[in-house]
């Protein structure tokens, strides 16, 4: 049975962002289309062919050719999830028309960018998968120097493309992670220091909405919605095609990486921290304590320097922590160089495999006192008396970031200190690996409770329960906002607000 398609072109896609800079775009009014709950099982069989023949991209259904592939998340453990279809669409005229569709044959709509959802938001075993991979163009404004991106963009190809023109956005270091999910969630990395995140970025955004109008949103345009899509998480507030953001020049970097014995620990974590407090914007860095497979414990910073001294930076650090490393790497290279040695791949192609990782996360408002120190060392150390992997991150979240005004955007945890990364990469998926990874991340939520502010919500865990934990003082509005632009909830997760 052949993929479902329709080659004709669409006229209403010739100004998606895939081959064009943001312009602006009729918006229908909600109020002229009728409110309509989709509820699974009001129609047996949805008109899958309808569909496909109102789309330029295609429709892979159960049985078709290319539906496993176009299910497929980049963690194999979601490969259980059967989606009763797929719709990969072309164009922004795409995305509308399935939206559209949706309402009239009642179902839910699940987005998927880049599929790297820790909780596998970005697929479900009902309703409409909507895949934006098909929306990736990027073009750089050299007059304005801004960059248009599509919203189905993997991090990769914009680093790539937006490096040859000597500039970057500030962003995190997964390659094949979808600009839209980063962006939706705030974007950490490692140019956040200096120019922020990557929802700092933004100066405007083309998003289809539950009613299936096409907007354009900035901070003239639909302002509320333009808040909430810069941190507030992703899949639950319309669908966002296409992003307008500034960029920063990017030639070259110093980067550091500096081991420790574990003996040192709590005096790097302190010393790192006090570090962090004073370091200049240019600097970011991540302080991570870990255990692998076999019981090992190791101590590493790890950090950059924009077009800088990295050797300045690594003496600093040193300084603070008052002992040298036992092993240090120093270099300086160009931009690109730094981004695919920290991704681990160069190109698409090389960032597409696929793996079981899971995540949390704490945010702490300030320095750490020892006794919390002690706490997560010994969190760690129980993992290696296990001989089992376990990660503990520690991020910058000092500089360009907190001083963004804290009602500017959605992101909710301006003038916060450092993030932590909960992070098990297991040998091999399956619910054993799983559960118990996730119970050593919820030891660690206990041990941290008492300094820990929240969560970063790019970090998703599966307990909706603690929904209110990612949001922070954010959270009433942002569900306020997604009642009024989904009414009937057309987005559909459980890790919605």
């Amino acid at each position: 049975m052949a993929m479902l398609s329709r080659r004709a072109v669409l006229g209403a896609g010739a100004a998606a962002l895939t081959g064009s800079a943001i312009a602006a775009a009729g918006s229908d009014s909600a109020s002229a289309r009728p409110r309509v709950t989709p509820t699974i099982g009001r129609r047996a069989t949805p008109n899958w062919t309808a569909l496909a023949a109102s789309l330029d991209g295609t429709v892979a259904l159960p049985g078709t050719a290319g539906y496993d592939s176009a299910r497929q998340l980049a963690d194999p453990r979601f490969d259980r999830i059967r989606p009763p279809a797929v719709a990969r669409c072309a164009h922004a005229a795409d995305v509308a028309e399935v939206i559209r569709f949706a309402r009239r044959e009642h179902v839910p709509v699940v987005t998927r960018g880049g599929g790297h959802s820790y909780v596998g938001a970005s697929t479900a075993s009902a309703g409409i998968v909507l895949d934006l991979r098909g929306l990736a163009g990027i073009r750089y404004d050299w007059g304005s120097q801004t960059a248009a991106i599509g919203g189905g963009a993997r991090l990769i190809d914009v680093y790539n493309r937006l490096g040859a023109a000597g500039r970057a956005i500030p962003s995190g270091s997964c390659g094949s992670v979808g600009i839209s999910g980063i962006t939706l969630g705030g974007g950490i990395g490692m140019a956040s220091g200096r120019y922020g995140l990557t929802c700092d970025a933004v100066t405007a955004a083309e998003v289809v909405t539950a009613d299936g109008s096409r907007r354009t949103v900035d901070a003239e345009r639909d302002r509320d919605l333009f808040w909430a899509l810069r941190g507030g998480g992703g899949g639950q507030f319309g669908v966002v095609t296409g992003w307008r953001m500034r960029t920063h020049r990017a030639t070259s970097v110093g980067s550091f990486v500096l081991t420790y014995p574990w003996r040192d620990a709590a005096r790097v974590a302190a010393g790192w921290q006090a570090r962090l407090s004073v370091a200049p914007d240019e600097t970011w860095s991540t302080c991570q304590f870990a255990s692998d497979a076999r019981g090992r414990l190791s101590v590493r910073i790890s950090g950059v320097v924009l077009e800088g001294d990295p050797a300045a930076e690594a003496a600093e650090i040193a300084r603070a922590t008052g002992i040298e490393p036992a092993d240090a790497k120093l270099e300086r290279r160009p931009h690109l160089d730094v981004v695919h040695d920290r991704a681990g791949c160069a190109d698409g192609a090389g960032c597409a495999e696929r793996s079981t990782q899971l995540a949390g996360s704490e945010i702490f408002r300030s320095v750490l006192p020892g006794p919390a120190i002690t706490a997560l060392l010994a969190i760690v150390e129980r993992r290696a008396r296990e001989r089992k992997p376990g990660i503990a991150k520690f991020k910058r979240l000092t500089g360009a970031p907190a001083r963004v005004a804290p009602e500017a955007t959605a992101f909710p945890w301006r003038g916060a200190h450092t993030m932590l990364q909960w992070l098990v990469l297991p040998a091999e998926s399956g619910s054993g690996s799983e559960s118990d990874g996730y119970a050593w991340i919820e030891s660690g939520h206990r041990a941290m409770s008492r300094w820990s502010a929240g969560r970063y919500v790019n970090y998703l865990e599966p307990s909706p329960a603690s929904l209110p934990r990612y949001y922070g003082a954010n959270f009433s509005r942002l569900r306020w906002i997604r009642a009024t632009v989904d009414p009937q909830a057309l987005f559909r997760s459980p890790y919605a607000l």
